[in-house]
């Protein structure tokens, strides 16, 4: 009786023993399955909640020293402006006209507004100057009290003396002061409504009028 002999199971060449197939496409994949794992866990590291609650905690602080030298720096901006509204308003009154060296002080003063049509024009010299007084174009003459006023002796009750004043600005040696007051014995009996300018010409004793300078103003009556 013939011998029978039983087929052996063939395996195919791409069949590992172990289970798994051994064809180089199912090894490419594998390899490319690897490769991209890897990259994944490159391009997202695993996370520390410390280390991010730290980073957090860094860009809040950031965020209230950012608010802090805000309200500094604005406090620093304020502090400025008010040192110089003082350096402004520390000025004095000469400065801010802008008169000579030769005049300490002025009335009206330069630009002044709401001036009454009955004020006096006045100015205050340095000791050493002497001056005449231009109103309006008006050249006045000029009266020393020191002699060149008449002046009534004073009555009996302890009156007080009358002074006759002429036309023209007064003088004050004493004080080196130049005094103009409009009224009807006065060229100018009274200051117009509108614009008037002040010239004084003025100049050192010493030098005489030749040497002369000049400073002009102007204030606005109502």
């Amino acid at each position: 009786m013939p011998t029978t002999i039983a087929p052996t199971d063939q395996q195919p060449d791409d069949h590992d023993p172990a289970g798994g197939p051994t064809s180089p496409s199912a090894g490419a994949t594998l390899e490319r399955s690897a490769l991209g794992r890897s990259t994944e866990q490159l391009a997202a590291p695993e996370r520390d909640p410390e280390r991010d609650g730290a980073a957090m905690s860094t860009v809040r602080g950031r965020r209230r020293l950012d608010v802090k030298m805000l309200v500094a720096s604005f406090g620093i901006a304020v502090g400025l402006v008010v040192i110089v509204l003082g350096v402004f308003r520390s000025v004095t009154g000469r400065e801010q006209q802008g008169l000579p060296d030769a005049i300490e002080n002025i009335d009206p003063i330069s630009g002044a507004a709401q001036v009454p049509q009955q004020t006096r024009v006045f100015v205050d010299l340095v000791n050493g100057y002497e001056a005449v007084m231009i109103v309006d174009d008006v050249e006045l003459d000029v009266f020393s009290l020191d002699g060149e006023v008449d002046q009534k002796p004073p009555a009996l009750g302890g009156e007080q003396e009358e002074v006759i004043v002429p036309p023209g600005a007064i003088y004050e040696p004493g004080n080196n002061t130049l005094t103009f007051v409009p009224g009807p014995s006065q060229p100018i009996e009274a200051f117009d409504t509108g614009v008037h300018s002040v010239t004084i010409r003025y100049w050192l004793t010493a030098d005489g009028p030749d040497r002369s300078r000049t400073f002009t103003w102007t204030f606005y009556v109502v």
